[in-house]
């Protein structure tokens, strides 16, 4: 499920929907992953939670959210039959944008939003090499920075404040890297001995999280000081690889553990650095959480150990798991990102080359 830990490979979203190659810490990771899954699941039954399809771009074929702010801005990917992926987004009343890729562009995937709406990610041809990018409000794109000794680059997260975190990237390693409000790219330290990283979300304070390899070339789950410097958050017992993927305003840091075996599973560390497994769904031994809001309401996938099955989840503060459900007579679900709303997004579909950009709003959400 994520092969990237174990090869120590790194590519951004653009080339991947194209090619089917998996991705890491791109919020549509789990989408691309599952592309090639065959549809056997039965669908979650559930009277919970009103759920939007948020469609595609016209004549498009398939679409994925991958996150939301607090404004209700959807923002992910559409994609073509002939497997182009355009990022895109969604106004709060559900209309779909198309976000410009650079001139010369054929791809672009949208990873990440602010409180103010801009927008960044990476865009890229078809040749597997991609840049960096930030789209402001009214939807303009601004190629970031070059990162010093890579020659491609993707943007994965943006606080508040307007700091970006990514990484730089060529074909066979990929370096953690933070661009300042400024613009100016910082290479983020490895751990000692480490030759790869990738950087996955930044906090409004500042702190980074990600991965990085270790001496021993295993790569751990890391969080970033302020300076640079990095923290390995380790892994539970029993398990030897982890991956840092989001962090919230209050320091609360998601991620994923895997066994030598590909066995996964969701945990959450505290800010103290303590550390909680999630719950998984019965017959669902494999969890991965891709979403967390300020009351750390948390959200993600579970998935069967045949790879075959796979459900869309939601993880109370506490750590209980909550089945949301997909779209009537859809196969399987995942959920991205959620607002401090309550409000989550994701993807459902009937088969692995039909997902459709959904909207979940529970119940017991304000919006």
């Amino acid at each position: 499920m994520r092969p990237h830990l174990r090869q120590g490979t790194s590519r951004s979203g653009t080339g991947a929907w194209a090619t089917g190659r998996a991705v890491t810490v791109v919020a549509s990771t789990v989408v691309l992953a599952m592309m090639t899954l065959a549809p056997s699941m039965s669908a979650w039954a559930t009277t919970a939670a009103r759920i939007i399809d948020l469609g595609t771009l016209p004549g498009d074929t398939a679409s994925v959210a991958t996150a939301i702010n607090d404004d209700g801005t959807v923002i992910g990917a559409s994609r073509t039959a002939s497997g182009a992926v355009h990022a895109v987004r969604w106004n709060s009343r559900g209309t779909i944008l198309a976000l410009p890729a650079s001139a010369g562009d054929t791809n672009s995937v949208a990873s990440g939003i602010n409180a103010d709406g801009v927008v960044v990610g990476e865009s890229g041809g078809v040749n597997g090499s991609g840049t960096a990018v930030r789209w402001d409000r009214d939807a303009t794109v601004t190629t970031l920075a070059a990162v010093p000794g890579f020659p491609s680059s993707a943007a994965t997260a943006i606080n508040n404040r307007g700091v970006i975190v990514g990484y730089g990237f060529t074909s066979t390693v990929a370096h953690a890297v933070r661009w300042n409000p400024d613009g100016t790219p910082t290479l983020l330290q490895n751990l000692p001995g480490g030759s790869i990283s990738l950087a996955a979300a930044v906090g409004d304070g500042g702190t980074v999280v990600g991965y990085s390899y270790t001496s021993n070339g295993v790569p751990h789950a890391v969080r970033w000081n302020g300076d640079g410097s990095p923290v390995d958050l380790g892994t539970l017992p029993g398990y030897s690889l982890s991956d840092a993927l989001r962090i919230n305003g209050r320091g609360t840091i998601l991620g994923v553990d895997e066994t030598t075996a590909g066995q996964f599973t969701a945990v959450r560390w505290s800010r103290d650095g303590s550390v909680t497994q999630l719950e998984t769904l019965p017959g669902y031994p494999n969890g991965e959480p891709d979403g967390i809001n300020n009351r750390d309401a948390t959200v993600g996938v579970v998935i069967s150990s045949d790879a075959q099955k796979a459900a869309a989840v939601s993880w109370n503060p506490a750590g209980s798991v909550t089945a949301l459900g997909g779209l009537a007579g859809d196969s399987f679900a995942g959920a991205e990102a959620i607002n401090d709303h309550g409000t989550i997004v994701g993807f459902s579909g009937p088969t692995a080359g039909q997902i459709q950009a959904i909207e979940w709003c529970l119940p017991d959400s304000d919006t």
